[in-house]
């Protein structure tokens, strides 16, 4: 290589090395500018505007944030019960049969057939779908649990408490049935011979009740986004 050639590499290198720090300032400082964004906006949603007052407990205040992270569980749930459900039907694939999988957006009991027709269900599977969603069951009922104890509190603006505490009692015992139904399909699973039929109809069961929570969250959250834009401002209390 001759010395032009090699000064015009060098400059060429500084150059990219000098773009190279230039994005990653740039990129720090946007990374910056976000988290402190984020920070900030978390703390200003803390507490609700429609709160007044102190109480001890903000963790368990019912917040528009706390409210949209249930609807996350709920859809990883209804997607765990689809799971069991597929599993529980699976048939004997045939020569003329389509090699194309379609995952269903829904199930029913419409859907089942004679036990029979269907392979029997993989113990394996069925533990892996059942412990996924066993620990996000498990928090939601040990929240109800400690709720209906006393141990702890849900916090909501008195003024919508009238409308909060049915939805509370709905949400409190679709968690135990699903907690209930969970169990039932962890027994099938144990046994000799799994029951294709009742693992299928206890993870339709499962899925209803998601859908069912989910329209009782989606109320709850067209209440509190109604107070906080009307900016009614209101003590917390505790709901049971």
């Amino acid at each position: 290589m001759t010395n032009k050639f090699i000064l015009r590499f060098i400059i060429i290198v500084l150059l990219l090395l000098g773009q190279t720090l230039l994005n990653e300032q740039i990129v720090s400082a946007s990374t910056a500018n976000v988290t402190e964004s984020l920070s900030k906006e978390k703390n200003e949603r803390a507490v609700p505007a429609s709160l007044t007052g102190n109480n001890e407990d903000k963790s368990n205040i019912l917040t528009l944030n706390l409210l949209r992270d249930s609807g996350l569980s709920l859809q990883q749930i209804k997607q765990q019960a689809i799971n069991i459900y597929l599993e529980a039907t699976r048939t004997d694939v045939r020569p003329e049969d389509k090699t194309s999988l379609v995952y269903p957006k829904s199930i029913s009991d419409k859907g089942l057939l004679k036990t029979s027709s269907y392979l029997p269900p993989r113990a394996d599977w069925l533990y892996f779908y059942v412990g996924t969603m066993e620990p996000v069951i498990h928090l939601f009922a040990a929240d109800v649990s400690d709720t209906r104890a006393g141990i702890t509190r849900v916090w909501v603006p008195k003024v919508i408490k009238a409308e909060i505490s049915p939805l509370w009692q709905e949400w409190a015992k679709g968690i135990q049935d699903l907690n209930d139904h969970l169990s039932v399909i962890y027994q099938l699973a144990n046994e000799d011979k799994p029951d294709n039929i009742a693992i299928g109809k206890h993870a339709v069961a499962m899925y209803n009740i998601g859908i069912d929570l989910e329209n009782t969250r989606q109320k709850a959250v067209g209440i509190i986004r109604k107070t906080e834009r009307r900016g009614i401002q209101s003590e917390p209390v505790g709901i049971q």
